[in-house]
Order: structure tokens, then C-alpha cells, then sequence
């Protein structure tokens, strides 16, 4: 079980009754519950942890603790700003609908109009599929990583997301998280408001709502006051971990404790002047197939065990960041951290479980599925894992393909398993499963098991260079003890494991997954990678 737990991680009443029984459930008892929950995950002796809940537009419980620089033993603060991530997404939407009702763009608009530097591309974008995530493009985390380069500015990740020359689907045909679409937001920003994108988030927001602290930075060797520095744990205390990828739009934000909370304060208020353009980034996006998101433009909605919530996470290095509202019971909370991990979404959902427990819906009893048999096969969770599912004794299990991994799947309803992540679950469908870790849901499909070795095939007819020329990368594939090793500045010394005779795949590696194609004459022409949110970029010999 723990070889497969590190393989694939490496490789989600009536308002008065209610009004009544939350005034009850606001007692030194719950609240203290609530800090039982935080005082679990930090202390004052590690990096740094930040927490609030907000009722009715009040504090109703507030805690800072830990450093927000352990070199040198500063203690965080509510004006310590932290890295908010994905966050920022929410005030970049905003921004963009602040723009659009004083007329100087439509979400309508193809992003071409106002990005000439990609008017080859074949489709059509809207602005409105760049802030839902149904633009089609590649990520540019990963196209970062593929390039090779491990630091990049705002500016540098611009200049090659004007370079991009494919999709991974036709925009609006489907839903994939990804940050492009902001950073090419956060330039048409800048392009019809006529000043930098920081400037007029700093002017029609930050201003606006009094968060004094906050700021967009796009420059890593920035200095920024009162910053909490990031750090990943290591077997003798923390060691620095800071953000490499830096990126406005989609990320970039760095806001403290007290200005979240005076963000999550307006996010609730009924009269808070965005209002109209909060309510239009709660609206579900609707693919061209008919299938409903649950995203609208920069946050995410659900139901959660029988209440509605609204809500975001962050994350980039080690910092996080998660805000989350209940709009019918007037309550946000809002996390904050730079030492990494899910403590984060542990605190905050405990918490609300605490707070509106009256409200938790209990899980209804089930009859256990009788044939497992129906959810036996493979699946292809991403480009570089394949899992093999199985029924033994009335029993689910699952391993990586190819390997001995034998792990149990608890089942939890008809189609749903406990998975072997914390907060995670396996939800079967016809065609496949969506693995759903913490607030983010990866979609696997059945297919044909892999070969994994065949001795007909010459492997030596795929050693060589390949090289993209639209992002200047390369990698260089090398047969070492007969096997195929990829070369490359950062994903190096790579095994690749056959999936057909033409297919290969990094497994339990980012690298991804190769497909080669051939000349006429039956020579390795190139290849096409894919990763988990890269299709078939072309690599020629």
C-alpha cells in the first residue's frame, strides 16, 4: 500500500430555524472545537498558519501563528501577506467584468481582437473561456517544465504563451483547469485599461474594498514588505521553497489575513457594489455538449453534504490559501499558510462541519454493489499512470499497472470508494472514473491494457533528439541497459515503459507519455507528448 500511495503521487428547515440553531452553535465550546482543529495542524514553533471565520460580516474567531520568516524568527502577523495562488483568479475575473461595464471589452470578444501575437490560431477564444477554463489551450506550467526552465517572470511566461500553436481540445468542448487562460487575461487587461494589470487591481479593488496590504507581483527577485517566505519541511527543520513560476492573472496575488477578511466580508454583503459581477462568476459553465461545471468564472461551487458553498483554493511552492462561503448562513473562512500541504482544507471544512452541524446531511445507507466485476479493467488516470482494478471475496482493489500494488477500495455508495489520498474517493461511471482529491476531480477512461514489452520491437529506431521549435525545447531519448531513458534538464534519467509498439510512457513521472509517428518509409519521424494537460505536442527528429 505505500508503494502505491508514493507511486501515484508522484506519477480531491426554514431560515428561521436555521438562524436559530446557528446562534446556538456559537458557543465557546464550538469555537474552541474550531481552534482545537487549527492548534492541530500549527503552533508557534513552524512556519506560519492563518485562520478566520467570518458571520454576519464579524470576526467570530481569528488566529495567526507561526514565522512567516523562521530565519530570522519574525512571527506572522494579520499584514503578513502570503502567495494567495489560484486565488487570484477571483479578483482577476472581477477586474476583467469592472472593465467590461465601463465598455472596454465584451466576454464575448475573441481574445484575438485584443492579442494580434495570436491571431494564427484556427479557433475562436472568448474571454469568457479563458476565466472557465474551456479555452482549449495547454497549461503553461507544464509547457514551462517541457522547456526546460525552472524560473521564469510574468513577462517570460507571456512571451511564450504567445508562441502557442495548438489545443487540446476545441474551445468549449470541454472543461481543464489551467492558468493560461488568466495570464492571457491579465495582458488584455492591461491592453484596453492602458495601465499595468497590478495598477488597476490596486486602483478598482484593493482601493476599493480598503485591502491595504495586498498586491500582484510577477517577479520573483521582487521585494515584497511584510511577505511570509515559503519552506518545505525537511528531516532537520524547513528548508526555502520559493516560487519559481511567476505568473499575474492566474496567480501572483499576495494579500494578508485582514485584507482576505475584509474581501470575504464584501463577497457576502447583499450590498456590496460587485455584487451583480459576483453572482455572474457564480454561474455554471455550460459545455457545448450540454454537460454542466460546477465553475463558473474563478470559483467553484457545489453542494457539500447538504449545504451550498462557494469557493477557491490556492496553491504554488508551499504557500496556500483556501476561502470558502456559505451565502445562506452569512459565513466565509478564509486559510492561510506557506508551509504546503492539505492542512488547509482539513481546517476549514472541519470547521464548517462544526459550525453548521445541525445542517450536515448524514450518509444514507446503501446495498453494496453485488458484482464488482462491472468496475474491473484499466484505467488511464493521466499520460504517465495506468491503474489495474479488480474484484477479489467481494472486494474492490487497485494497483499500478504492472506492478504487484495490491490496495483495498472501501466502498461508500453504489459507484463511490474511499481512495488512498486523504479526502479523496473514486466515483465509477460508464466510461471510466473521476478521482476526486480534495476540491479537484481528475476524470480516468478504461483502455486497453498496455503491452509493456514486446522483443520484436528495435527500440534503437528511437534514439535521438526531438526538438519543438515553437517553445525552443528538446529532449534527447538514449537506450540504456536496453531500455529507453529520456534526457532532459529537468526530466532526467526517465525510464519509458512500453504501451504499444509505437507508445511510450514515463511512469510515475510528469514527463508524460510519447507517441511516435513515421515517414513513408517507415523511420522514426518524430514523436507527439502529452502530459496531464498537454495533447500531442509535436517533437520532430
Amino acid at each position: 500500500m505505500k508503494s502505491s500511495i508514493k507511486n501515484i503521487l508522484t506519477g480531491l428547515l426554514l431560515i428561521t430555524q436555521s438562524l436559530c440553531v446557528y446562534t446556538q452553535s456559537l458557543t465557546s465550546a464550538m469555537l474552541e472545537k474550531v481552534d482545537s482543529v487549527f492548534t492541530s495542524h500549527y503552533n508557534d514553533n513552524v512556519a506560519a498558519g492563518a485562520f478566520a471565520v467570518i458571520k454576519n460580516g464579524d470576526v467570530v474567531f481569528r488566529k495567526i501563528t507561526g514565522l512567516a520568516n523562521i530565519e530570522h524568527q519574525v512571527p506572522a502577523s494579520g499584514k503578513t501577506v502570503f502567495n494567495i495562488a489560484s486565488n487570484s483568479k477571483q479578483l482577476t475575473t472581477l477586474l476583467a467584468l469592472i472593465l467590461e461595464e465601463e465598455g472596454k471589452l465584451s466576454f464575448q470578444d475573441d481574445i484575438r481582437k485584443y492579442l494580434p501575437e495570436l491571431k494564427y490560431l484556427p479557433y475562436k477564444i472568448t474571454i469568457k473561456q479563458l476565466t472557465n477554463h474551456t479555452h482549449g489551450l495547454p497549461n503553461v506550467d507544464e509547457l514551462a517544465q517541457i522547456k526546460g526552465i525552472n524560473k521564469m517572470t510574468h513577462d517570460e511566461v507571456l512571451n511564450m504563451l504567445f508562441n502557442i500553436g495548438q489545443f487540446n481540445f476545441i474551445p468549449g468542448d470541454a472543461y481543464q483547469y489551467s492558468n493560461t487562460g488568466y495570464v492571457l487575461l491579465s495582458q488584455i487587461i492591461e491592453r484596453v485599461g492602458k495601465k499595468p494589470y497590478n495598477e488597476q487591481l490596486q486602483q478598482k479593488i484593493f482601493s476599493k474594498l480598503g485591502m491595504e496590504d495586498s498586491k500582484s507581483v510577477g517577479d520573483h527577485t521582487q521585494v515584497i514588505h511584510n511577505k511570509a517566505y515559503s519552506y518545505i519541511p525537511v528531516a532537520d527543520g524547513y528548508a526555502k521553497n520559493p516560487v519559481k513560476l511567476n505568473t499575474m492573472g492566474s496567480s501572483g496575488v499576495y494579500a494578508s489575513l485582514d485584507d482576505l477578511i475584509k474581501w470575504s466580508q464584501n463577497f457576502i454583503k447583499t450590498d456590496n457594489p460587485y455584487q451583480s459581477h459576483l453572482k455572474r462568476m457564480q454561474a455554471p459553465t455550460v459545455l457545448t455538449s450540454g454537460k454542466v461545471i460546477e465553475y463558473g468564472m474563478g470559483i467553484q461551487f457545489e453542494n457539500y453534504k447538504g449545504i451550498d458553498i462557494v469557493f477557491h483554493g490556492g496553491g504554488t511552492e508551499s504557500y496556500r490559501s483556501y476561502i470558502l462561503h456559505v451565502p445562506e448562513h452569512q459565513l466565509s473562512f478564509v486559510f492561510l499558510s506557506n508551509t504546503g500541504g492539505i492542512a488547509g482544507y482539513d481546517i476549514v471544512y472541519s470547521s464548517l462541519e462544526i459550525l453548521l452541524h445541525s445542517f450536515i446531511e448524514k450518509e444514507q445507507p446503501f446495498s453494496k454493489t453485488a458484482d464488482l466485476t462491472a468496475y474491473e479493467g484499466t484505467y488511464r488516470l493521466n499520460p504517465s499512470l495506468y491503474l489495474s482494478v479488480w474484484a477479489e471475496k467481494d472486494s474492490l482493489y487497485f494497483g499500478t499497472y504492472g506492478t504487484q500494488e495490491k490496495t483495498f477500495l472501501p466502498q461508500k455508495s453504489m459507484h463511490t470508494f474511499d481512495f488512498v489520498w486523504p479526502f479523496s474517493k473514486l466515483i465509477f461511471h460508464r466510461d471510466g472514473f473521476d478521482l476526486r482529491f480534495v476540491d479537484f476531480t481528475y476524470t480516468a477512461r478504461r483502455v486497453t491494457p498496455p503491452i509493456l514489452k514486446n522483443p520484436d520491437i528495435d527500440l534503437r529506431r528511437y534514439v535521438g533528439t526531438y526538438k519543438n521549435a515553437e517553445y525552443e525545447s528538446s529532449f534527447e531519448l538514449v537506450l540504456v541497459n536496453g531500455q529507453l531513458v529520456v534526457k532532459h534538464p529537468i526530466f532526467n534519467n526517465v525510464e519509458l515503459t512500453m504501451y504499444s509498439g509505437t507508445v511510450f510512457y514515463a511512469r510515475n513521472s510528469a514527463f508524460g507519455e510519447v507517441a511516435f509517428y513515421f515517414d513513408k518509409d517507415g523511420n522514426v519521424e518524430g514523436c507527439k507528448l502529452s502530459r496531464q494537460n498537454i495533447h500531442n505536442l509535436v517533437f520532430v527528429r
